[in-house]
């Protein structure tokens, strides 16, 4: 088989598998995005649905990824073109755009990491230090900004350039563990804080009455599929490693569970500090409910600050924070290199390409903490019509064959009909929450909700996502044509070479 069949790399081992998937969805998802998130959307009330988004959404749309990226053994666009029909290329495209846009601000947030483990080894964190002042400070400072983005987006190309074994995989079992141990001590000691078990109690205490807001739901959707790497093509391009008796089913709930995991740890770290550190329940509520996207760095920092020992903690956790940005945004990077190693490109320029793009992309973020919470909004919505599009083309295929021929064989853990219940209920599911959330969506903003330059409006949202999918639907065929790697399936059947394998 040539390297464009992807048969010239592999995971070294299961485990390595795992922790490098771990490290796609466990980092900075759980660390920054869900506490200001859990926070700002009524604490346990989100963390219930969050949970049942786990299982509805995420764990059988790592099924779908993963099954596809394996029977194909191609990027995001070859595998929607050779698994879903050709007139669905587009559908790969698409979601990739989607990974791009994200993997655009993410490096922005990647660069917040690096620049605070800097801050720790400088001493920067230090007892009475103005937490507020020096976020402010830098982000407040694109010089700044750019210079640890670049920093960020080169540590990315080296580790993507590596290839499988000696990148992804390397990295993955060094980070994940660390962040956890990390992780650990500060949630430990953040519930020893007076004032504490009043974050506690947000976190875990339903408001039931919140349950009847879409805001809630859509943001618990999002947040799960935004958090695991759920419908990004970032799954399906890493199980265009897998060996032929790798466990799709396991795996999937492992990563889910081991994601959930790592966002509820993080959250009792992040929340129980705010409250700890607030001067009031009033303002310890006002910062969470305001989503402000440095509220880890912001309150951990200061936490850290307080403890005996601090700064050492501090340089492990922000080091361990890094490496997990690192190993989120690995695989984001990935879907986009592997569709040009598809299309005929080396493995070395399509890196260059790619990364150079990304810093590009980002710079916007790197300038604007509005922009990106609007991208961030904007595309973790995306995130969505990526699963709905994995969905259909299941469809195509036929969800109990989907099953029966590519999910089961091989698995320690049958699944049952629970996968079909889930795929067949995505087109439901994604219209009850996104369509509430649309007509919710204009009260926020009564006078300027059709405001495409709005943070977080209905017009930045239809405006955004409408026309990348115009575009992109007029593509279909030079995707189709322009991706020229040999495939394992045509149209959703197994070729012969296929069949021998498998």
């Amino acid at each position: 088989m040539s390297e464009n069949n992807h048969q010239s790399e592999q995971w070294g081992s299961r485990l390595g598998f795992i922790l490098a998937a771990m490290g796609m969805a466990v980092g900075t998802g759980n660390i920054w995005r869900f506490p200001r998130i859990v926070g700002s959307n009524q604490g346990g009330t989100f963390l219930i649905a969050y949970t049942i988004c786990n299982l509805l959404w995420v764990v059988p749309l790592l099924m779908t990824e993963m099954g596809m990226g394996k029977s194909t053994r191609l990027g995001a666009i070859g595998a929607f073109r050779d698994f879903a029909g050709k007139k669905r290329t587009w559908f790969g495209g698409w979601i990739t755009l989607v990974c791009t846009a994200i993997t655009g601000y993410y490096a922005v947030v990647f660069a917040y990491a690096i620049r605070y483990f800097v801050y720790a080894l400088q001493g920067a964190l230090k007892p009475g230090f103005d937490e507020q002042a020096l976020w402010n400070g830098f982000i407040g400072n694109p010089k700044q900004m750019i210079f640890f983005q670049c920093i960020a987006i080169f540590l990315t190309g080296i580790v993507i350039y590596r290839g499988v074994k000696k990148g992804l995989e390397a990295v993955g079992k060094i980070a994940i563990p660390l962040l956890f141990v990390s992780l650990i001590v500060a949630a430990g000691w953040s519930l020893m804080q007076p004032g504490a078990t009043v974050g506690l109690k947000f976190l875990f205490v339903p408001n039931f009455k919140a349950f009847a807001s879409s805001k809630v739901w859509l943001n618990a959707l999002t947040q799960s599929a935004w958090s695991a790497g759920a419908g990004w093509a970032m799954m399906l391009t890493y199980s265009n490693y897998f060996k032929k008796n790798e466990d799709v089913v396991v795996n999937s709930f492992m990563i889910t569970f081991g994601d959930a995991m790592g966002a509820t740890v993080a959250a009792m770290a992040v929340l129980p500090a705010v409250f700890a550190l607030s001067a009031t329940q009033a303002d310890a509520m006002q910062a969470l409910e305001g989503g402000n996207v440095g509220l880890t760095f912001i309150y951990l920092a200061k936490l850290f600050s307080d403890i005996p020992g601090g700064q050492i903690i501090a340089i492990f956790f922000f080091f361990a924070l890094s490496l997990a940005a690192l190993t989120s945004i690995i695989p984001q990077t990935e879907v986009i290199v592997r569709n040009l190693v598809n299309a005929g490109y080396d493995r070395k320029k399509a890196t260059i390409m790619v990364m150079s793009g990304i810093f590009v992309l980002g710079l916007p973020s790197a300038y604007s903490a509005d922009i990106l919470n609007n991208q961030d909004f904007v595309w973790g919505i995306g995130l969505l019509v990526c699963g709905l599009f994995f969905a259909m083309a299941v469809y195509k295929f036929g969800v109990n064959r989907f099953r029966v021929e590519i999910l089961n064989p091989g698995s320690d853990m049958k699944i049952g009909k629970y996968y079909n219940f889930c795929i067949t209920l995505f087109p439901v599911l994604f219209s009850l929450v996104v369509g509430w959330w649309l007509w919710q969506a204009i009260t926020w903003h009564p006078t300027d909700w059709w405001n495409p330059f709005l943070v977080d409006s209905f017009g930045t949202v239809v405006a955004q996502i409408f026309i990348t999918l115009v575009v992109f639907y007029f593509m279909n065929d030079k995707l189709s044509k322009w991706i020229t790697a040999p495939s394992y399936m045509e149209d959703g059947k197994f070729l012969a070479s296929a069949k021998e394998e498998r």
